[in-house]
Order: structure tokens, then sequence, then C-alpha cells
């Protein structure tokens, strides 16, 4: 066993071990319990001596039937009886005395109490660490500032030296060495202690060394003096918000956490938290609902979409055809609709240049421009919430909804309040630039304003405009929709009752039938039950 290294332990597919001829006493039922000797039983793992559970560890049980040994059930499923062993699921409690019928976790509990009350056990938490390997025997990557001279042995770089650059004249070639070991120019240098010859270290930083602690650079980057000011990070750290796939949950978020609190208990910064709020984006499968793979064949790349379509309106399916959390599979239908949308979006632009050049239309604000005012402030107000939410599928629906609206009152008004509906596509478009920046950015110059879009205050809705002050009910007889009246937002269950009653295409099917009742559901639907 001595000869094999842990790794080669823990993945060993045959069980190997040797009774010692000595037995262990169990601490609650005083039976005799046979002690042996196992390659995947290891120091480093709790105390190094564990009691075995056969029927419940999947290498244990292996152990047991390789050496016949006693495979006893203490645990079977909450859900079925005699469940195939091992059973390495929680369950209840069997064959187990006093603390039969109890679930795993509350038995866990309650026998670490009995033993502890008899002097025999008591809690304790665990943790297995280890070495943080941080070198690498890669290009990129912070050169580790240590000379290895043959008199004085490892020397660090002085800090005056410091930082030790990269070199750009570097070979790359798979030979398995690290490209800065071929560099002779790097590599030869002298020692700081004696000034004899020496190499410096042909190993690099891990990269996470650095993007442990960028988060703090990159508000002070100019900064010539220190890594950053303490007193400007502490206002501006911690991060809002952390981007990033669930790959770096256990890599890069750890070493953050790690380099932030040493940072903060060597008293630079204030804070023990690098980020606030942790979002994972989704991935984006192949159109067959797999992920990309070469080998599949389905992997999707974005050149030719540019090509054909613009990076706006692939950035935009990006964010419209998918959940940003959950991600999902490509779609070409998906991303023509988009292409679609932003060419309603440009005829809608071009239609209202040509309206204001004929400098016709009216002032007034009636019923028609409020609708449209309640569209417009519905989506300034829906957009700025989805937006901060990461819910941009949902975002980019409301704005093609504003512009329906927009089309809906060109189409439907003889005469239009122009300026008012002009008002309204720069709002749109303002809406539209975090989504579609260079499309929005040519709008923007298109409608006659001044550059840029991005300068611009982002638009606020006005809570007055979401109140309807008339609003439209749908009437039915029977169960059957009949017709579309408006009543005022404020109207009473009597008031609307008479106006649904005397609705034009409602009193065709009141003729001649008794009606038994009206039933108001407010602001939605009007019920007449005849017969």
């Amino acid at each position: 066993m001595a000869k094999r290294s842990e790794l080669e332990r823990l993945t060993s597919t045959e069980k190997t071990g040797a009774f010692t001829g000595a037995y262990a006493e169990h601490p609650l039922t005083g039976n005799k319990l046979p002690i042996w000797i196992s390659d995947y039983v290891l120091a480093t793992y709790g105390t190094g001596a564990v009691m075995a559970v056969p029927g419940h560890d999947t290498r244990d049980f292996e152990f047991a039937q390789k050496f016949e040994l006693p495979i006893p059930r203490v645990i079977e499923s909450i859900d079925e009886a005699d469940s195939e062993l091992p059973f390495t699921e929680y369950g209840k409690l069997v064959n187990s005395g006093e603390f039969d019928g109890l679930t795993s976790e509350e038995a866990k509990q309650a026998i670490v109490k009995a033993l502890a009350a008899a002097g025999r056990a008591r809690f304790r938490t665990n943790y297995r660490l280890r070495d943080w390997l941080v070198s690498r025997q890669r290009y990129w990557g912070s050169p580790i500032p240590i000379v290895h001279c043959p008199k004085c042995g490892i020397v660090p770089v002085p800090e005056s030296d410091l930082p030790v650059m990269l070199p750009y004249h570097v070979e790359f070639t798979p030979d398995g060495k690290s490209p800065l070991s071929k560099a002779e120019s790097f590599l030869h240098t002298t020692c700081p202690k004696c000034g004899g010859p020496a190499q410096r270290e042909a190993d690099t930083l891990d990269t996470f060394v650095c993007s442990s602690w960028y988060f703090l650079r990159f508000p002070d980057p100019h900064n010539a003096e220190q890594p950053f000011d303490s007193e400007w990070i502490n206002q501006m750290a911690p991060v809002d918000m952390y981007v990033g796939g669930p790959e770096h949950a256990c890599m890069h978020l750890l070493y953050a956490r790690f380099f932030t609190k040493a940072l903060r208990d060597l008293g630079y910064i204030n804070f023990g938290e690098p980020f606030k709020t942790l979002v994972h984006q989704g991935i984006i499968l192949g159109p067959d609902g797999n992920r990309m793979s070469k080998s599949r064949g389905n992997v999707i790349s974005p050149d030719g979409y540019i090509a054909e379509y613009g990076s706006d309106v692939f950035r935009m399916y990006l964010q419209f055809g998918f959940n940003y959390i959950e991600g999902g599979p490509w779609s070409e239908e998906g991303i023509r609709a988009v292409a679609r949308f932003i060419d309603r979006v440009d005829r809608f632009v071009e239609r209202v240049i040509e309206l204001n050049g004929e400098g016709s239309g009216h002032s007034l604000v009636g019923r028609a421009e409020k609708d449209l005012n309640f569209v417009r402030h519905s989506a300034i107000k829906g957009i700025t919430e989805d937006a901060g939410k990461f819910q941009f599928n949902t975002a980019i629906s409301r704005l093609m909804e504003l512009t329906n609206a927009l089309y809906r009152y060109d189409n439907e008004q003889a005469e239009k309040n122009v300026s008012y509906l002009t008002e309204i596509v720069n709002d749109l478009v303002r809406l539209m630039a975090p989504f579609a920046p260079h499309f929005a950015e040519e709008m923007w110059e298109r409608l006659g304003n001044s550059y840029s879009v991005f300068n611009e205050a982002w638009p606020t809705f006005d809570p007055a405009a979401l109140v309807r002050d008339v609003i439209e009910m749908a009437v039915q007889v029977n169960g059957r929709v009949r017709d579309k009246i408006e009543v005022a937002a404020d109207a009473s269950d009597a008031e609307v009752k008479e106006i649904a009653l005397a609705a034009e295409k409602v009193v065709p099917h009141l003729e001649g039938v008794a009606v038994r009742k009206v039933i108001v559901i407010p602001k939605r639907i009007v019920n007449i039950v005849v017969g």
C-alpha cells in the first residue's frame, strides 16, 4: 500500500484488504466488529479509521462482497421497502433499535447525541484543505518574480525591478515545455544578491491570480503608486453584479473570495465579499437541442449571420430568443423574426420623418393619443424593470408592443398628432439603444437629434399615464363574447350594466328572451345570462 499514491488508491477498481485478527466493540450495541485494513480508506479521511456501512456505501459494499462480510440493511427507502442494496439515498432507519423509523437526517443528530451523552463521540466538521498550485507552464500570466542562482539559491526579484515583463519574441512549439524556458534573452539574468549569472523562473502565475483581484484594480487603473487606493475602492466596491458561467463557481469565485478576505484582514479594504449578486448565463444549444460540439456538427458561427443581418440583429436575437439564465436551442426562424422587427422600426422612423416633412398634424391629445401614451409609459416601466432583472427577452417583447401600438395609431388615425408621435418614437429609439446600439444610433441621427443617443437620459415613466380614465370591457351573452364596450374607469357596476345591455351587437341577442342575471367582473368582462 505504501508504494501506491493516494490517487491510485482512490481510483483503483479492485478493493484489497487484510483482516487484522482484532475486533472493535460497536459503541451502541456492543457487538463485535472485525477490523480490516483496506486500500481505499485514506489516513486523510476523517480519523483514518471508519466504521464500514456496506449496505449503504458503494465501495464498502464491493469490499464486503469480495471478502464475504455481512451486509446488514440499516436504511430503507421511504417510498418502497426492500430497495436494492447498496441503497445510498436518504431514507428511514431499520434494524437500528431505538432509532428505527427516524429519517437519515434525524438519525445523524440523534445517534451522535446518544454517543455524546455516553462520552463516546462529539460533533465535528472536517475540512479537506489542499495547497493551491499557482504556477503554470504557459506564456500568458504574470511572470513569477523569482531568480534561481546556483550560489544563492532561490532569490526574489527586488521590488525596485518589478514588474517583470513578458518578452515579445517567444517560440510557441507543442513540446510540453514552458515557452519562457526557451526565451534566452528573458531566461538569462544576474542574481540580485551576488551579481552572478542566474536564471529567471520560467513558469507564470495562473491567470486566476490576476483575475482574483482585478475588480479592485479596474476602478483605479492609472494608479502608479499602489495596486489601488483603499479609500476610493471602499467607496466603489464590492461589485454589484457578477455575471459568469457555473464553471466559475468553484474556481474564480472561490479565489476572488479568498483574496478579498485576505486583503480585508490585512487592512487594505473594509468588506469581506467581492460581489453582491451572482447571475449565471444560460447555454445556447445547437439547433438540435444538444450542446454545441464540432463532433456533432451543430456549432453555430456568428460570422455568416452578422454578414447577412448585421451585428445588432444577432445581438438582439441572443437577448430575445432565450431566457438569459436558462439559454436554449438556436432557431433560424428566431433570428429572422428579430430582423423583421428591426426592419419595422426602420420603416416607422422613415414614416415619422415623412410626416414631419409634410408639416401637417393636429395638436390635440384625444383618446387615441392617451391609449398610445399608456403603451409608451407601460413599456418604459416594464423595460427598465426587466433589464435590471436580466429579463432581456421580455424587455424586447415590450419594444415590439410599443412598435405595434405606433403602427396601429398611424393606420387608424387620419388626423395625427405628429409632434407627439415623434416624441414617442424618440423614446422608442432610446429604449432600443442598449439592445441594438448601432441601429439605435443611426435612427437617432436620422430623426435629427444631436450625437449621441448614449448621451441622452434614460426615459422615465409617468405613473399617472398608467391609470386609464376609460377602459375596454368584453360583453358576453351566456358565455359568448358579443361586443366590446368602453366605460369610465371609475364607473359603477350599475352604469357598466346599463352600457352593456345597450351595446349595439348585444341588443339583437336579448330580443324575445328574459335577462336573468348580469355579472360584472370589474375592468374586464360583463356576462349577461339569458333564458
